[in-house]
């Protein structure tokens, strides 16, 4: 039992102790749920999101000491294989999820994270590419056991309140990593050092940082309670369904006109994603401006980590009140910001800034530390805004196949991120931006028109089914 290791208390007048979980409330023992597991995500992310930042720069530091070790652009190939692995184990992990308790889901999921970092103490490129594919399959293990814990110790109530809450607490990882990697590198930095490389010492204790953080986020998730109150999971019917049923279900969802309009926005999100994670803070560390700048990527990450917060506390409460036009909300909500991010972008970024380092010269705008941070924080509440509208949209898009409908977003958004990456080697900053616009401009044309259709629908059946209409109006 995982509550042998919980502390006994003794009551005043009682001879015999008592366990200090048999006094919580079912509410504040949802919130002890809630708040471990957003504290495990805190300690997972934190490093997994700097990674990411850094990851291409590191390698190309890599690179140019020694050739023979690994590609100079392997941190773009590596995300590849990350995001490859995620994708087909997108489709395989909701089965699984009815025989592996959620617990050790994260669990496991965070050990396959914890293996990667321990390679850059000595690279080896067939360890890295090999790590990459199983940090891919631990992320989308982390996916499903995040949601099924989740709904394991929330009612139908509480589900939305304690989202909230993990949400918070567990994303709030771009922020603290990002002053994490501003003070290593205060610590770790030499006079006269050059900002886009690094040192095998600050490899080192960079990942090494990552590594330990990791290791809690192990600690914390192996010892998540598992008991249960009036949850969702406890009211849900446990039948497994059959492969068969499985497979008809997501060709089902496959088929649907709906999914089919939405195709383009996911392609869209898994381009922004790509971009926010792993092109636009290489850029920063080629470009000429920032040389010398270790602190830069911190800089990026805190806003985008700020930007997160506020369109937690700010942003969802105002699409509440929309009601009905929430969607639509989003939708221009994200449109504005991306379409200033990319006018930023291609005023301020060199075009030769994908392949490595360059002296060439922004096309109007001089790269400055504001500018970063202006545009990071444009990103980062995009980011923040796609996120909600996916998940909305995954909802009511075709409301028999949820699961499904999930899953092939996610694998839409990683399949289009691997193609990317996999191409961005070979492309400029420009074409990266022009790319972004199309499928801005398409995917937020098919976002609104389903949600048109799903609004259509809703009022068609308000009628004779009143609460379900409503329940897709949630946020």
């Amino acid at each position: 039992m995982e509550s042998s290791n919980i502390p006994y208390v003794l009551e005043e007048n009682s001879a015999k102790p008592k366990r200090f979980w048999m006094e919580l409330t079912p509410r504040r023992h949802e919130l002890l749920c809630t708040y471990l597991l957003g504290i495990g995500t805190l300690f997972l992310y934190t490093g997994y999101s700097l990674q990411q930042f850094i990851g291409e720069s590191v390698i190309h530091s890599i690179h140019e000491k020694s050739p023979d070790t690994i590609s100079a652009y392997a941190g773009y190939y590596g995300a590849a294989f990350h995001l490859s692995a995620f994708a087909v184990c997108t489709l395989i992990t909701p089965s699984l999820q009815h025989f592996v308790p959620s617990k050790w889901f994260l669990t496991l999921a965070s050990a396959l994270f914890a293996v990667y970092y321990l390679g850059f103490f000595h690279l080896n490129k067939y360890y890295f590419y090999l790590t990459q594919a199983l940090m891919g399959i631990g992320y989308s293990f982390y996916n499903n056991g995040e949601g099924q814990y989740l709904s394991e110790h929330s009612s139908r109530r509480t589900i939305e309140s304690n989202t909230g809450i993990e949400t918070a607490v567990g994303h709030a990882s771009m922020f603290f990593g990002g002053i994490a990697l501003i003070v290593l590198c205060f610590l770790l930095h030499t006079e006269g050092g050059n900002g886009i490389e690094y040192s095998d010492l600050q490899i080192r204790f960079i990942y090494g940082t990552m590594f330990i953080l990791n290791v809690f986020s192990v600690i914390v998730f192996a010892f998540l309670p598992t008991k249960q109150y009036d949850s969702i999971a406890s009211k849900s019917s446990t039948v497994v369904p059959s492969f068969a049923n499985q497979i008809k279900q997501l060709l089902k969802a496959f088929q649907s006109k709906n999914l089919l309009i939405l195709m383009p926005f996911f392609f869209f999100q898994g381009f922004a994603v790509s971009f926010l994670m792993t092109v636009y803070p290489t850029t920063l560390s080629f470009t000429f401006a920032f040389r010398t700048d270790i602190y830069i990527i911190g800089i990026y990450s805190v806003s985008m980590g700020l930007a997160e917060a506020i369109g937690g506390i700010f942003l969802r409460p105002l699409l509440k009140r929309a009601g009905d036009y929430g969607l639509y909300v989003i939708a221009a909500t994200n449109f504005l910001s991306y379409s200033i991010i990319i006018i930023l972008a291609v005023l301020s970024i060199p075009n030769l800034a994908t392949f490595g380092p360059t002296n060439s010269a922004p096309l109007f705008l001089t790269p400055s530390r504001l500018l970063v941070f202006i545009i990071g924080f444009l990103i980062g509440f995009s980011d923040f805004c796609v996120t909600m509208a996916r998940a909305v949209i995954c909802q009511v898009a075709v409301p028999d196949c949820r699961m499904q409908v999930f899953s092939l977003s996610k694998l839409y958004q990683s399949g289009s991120s691997v193609v990317v990456l996999l191409l961005t080697p070979y492309m400029t900053i420009y074409i990266w931006l022009c790319v972004l616009t199309v499928f801005l401009f398409i995917g937020t044309f098919g976002f609104v028109i389903v949600a048109r259709r799903t609004a259509a629908d809703r009022q068609k059946h308000s009628v004779a089914h009143p609460s379900q209409a409503q329940l897709a109006d949630k946020i």
